[in-house]
């Protein structure tokens, strides 16, 4: 219990809505699975019935190594129907009587230390850069190019991914750093973790609250990435990031404006 409360310490902001753990009965209909009846399930929020925090439907999927697990649990502790066990599986809100799905994949046993320290990915987001996966790199802007914490940063984090595939070579201006030494990557993805705000000189400040929500899609975009493409990264690659990471750093970043968080 004293893990699974440090767990959830280290998941402390929420979003402050309900979310369901559903299957999918037909194509268009959700069907919410009551997990809160599971040996596996911690509650720790106040929500009624089957209405979860996005915390908790995490804490429980983190109980399993992998979907397989999952499914077998569900399946054992009566919660899944047999004839059902092979149906989609997804996190969702409800409005208006129908279940909206918001989340990618569920996170497993894997993920917790991403959880436990949001700086691992960071670095893990970073590292994709550094190993010159620049495809990588322009889906992840693409993904948040909406997101009110990064709505300057993205669009230019993905110009220069988009330079770094046609040239066949990392841009120069993911060298350029800002006041915090952060790269153009590294500080959006700061952003959308942390919370945050902007001094009257424009250096941005970083406070140790996470965004759970932003920090939970990024960890399951990057895990459902790597399903796509991982080991399409080639020696090649990794060798032209090498070649261009010696070459001194150009000087500091314009400051950016001010962010709103979406999720505030």
């Amino acid at each position: 219990m004293q893990t699974i409360v440090l767990l959830y310490k280290a998941m402390k902001r929420g979003d402050f809505m309900a979310y369901y753990f559903t299957y999918q009965k037909k194509k268009g209909e959700y069907v919410p699975i009551d997990i809160t009846k599971s040996k596996y399930f911690t509650r720790l929020s106040n929500f009624k019935n089957m209405g979860m925090s996005l915390q908790e439907v995490d804490m429980f999927t983190m109980m399993f190594n992998d979907e397989k697990e999952l499914r077998r649990a569900l399946f054992k502790e009566g919660l899944l129907e047999h004839r059902y066990s092979g149906s989609s599986l997804s996190t969702r809100l409800l409005r208006n009587n129908k279940y909206y799905k918001v989340m990618y994949d569920f996170l497993y046993q894997k993920d917790i230390e991403y959880v436990m320290d949001p700086k691992l990915v960071i670095n893990r987001v970073n590292n994709k850069l550094t190993e010159g996966d620049f495809r990588f790199v322009n889906a992840f802007a693409n993904n948040y190019l909406q997101f009110h914490d990064c709505l300057s940063t993205a669009p230019e984090v993905r110009e220069f991914a988009m330079q770094s595939i046609r040239d066949g070579r990392c841009s120069k201006y993911f060298y350029i750093v800002d006041e915090n030494n952060d790269n153009p990557l590294v500080r959006m993805t700061k952003l959308l973790i942390y919370k945050h705000y902007q001094k009257s000189n424009g250096v941005i400040i970083y406070e140790d609250v996470v965004n759970y929500r932003n920090l939970h899609s990024i960890i399951a975009f990057i895990n459902n990435y790597d399903k796509k493409y991982i080991g399409e990264v080639t020696k090649e690659q990794i060798s032209m990031f090498e070649d261009n990471s010696k070459k001194k750093v150009l000087k500091k970043d314009k400051q950016i404006e001010g962010q709103i968080s979406l999720f505030e």
